[in-house]
């Protein structure tokens, strides 16, 4: 084996692209917000139209949390889109209680509790989510201008 080849294995196994598992908090938090959001919409009286929608932003955000996670628990970096989803999920959580509305007939919410929980973790969500975006893209730009 030449040297060349040598400090290339070297290399290659040294490579490690997220030292340290960076961000699986952040992960971890999304899939805990995941976790409340399906526990919340059993706990709360909701209506039908607010119950369903909070099951499926929870399932979706314990999905996110759990895959990011995941990647980040193995040393990889975090996907980029999974994080951008969850932002884009937690802004449509904001939305929707505005939506949905608190007095709108059939879409009625049974309590204010379920109606600003939306909105909050919406908001955290939203912040968690896109900053997680923002670092997982940041960090796999320096690994590819390393690599390079």
């Amino acid at each position: 084996m030449s040297e060349r080849d040598r400090t290339t294995a070297e290399t290659a196994t040294d490579y490690d692209p997220n030292p340290g598992e960076r961000g699986k908090w952040l992960s971890a938090v999304i899939g805990l917000l995941g976790l409340w959001m399906l526990a919340q919409a059993v706990l709360f009286e909701l209506a039908a139209s607010q119950f369903w929608n909070d099951v499926l932003v929870g399932a979706l955000f314990l999905v996110v949390g759990a895959y990011n996670y995941y990647r980040r628990s193995n040393e990889r970096i975090g996907n980029v889109a999974a994080a951008a989803v969850a932002a884009l999920v937690g802004l449509w959580l904001i939305v929707a209680p505005f939506v949905l509305g608190v007095d709108a007939g059939a879409t009625e919410t049974a309590n204010d509790l379920g109606f600003w929980n939306d909105v909050v973790v919406g908001l955290i969500a939203a912040v968690i989510g896109g900053y997680s975006a923002y670092k997982a893209r940041d960090r796999r730009e320096d690994v590819r201008r390393t690599a390079t």
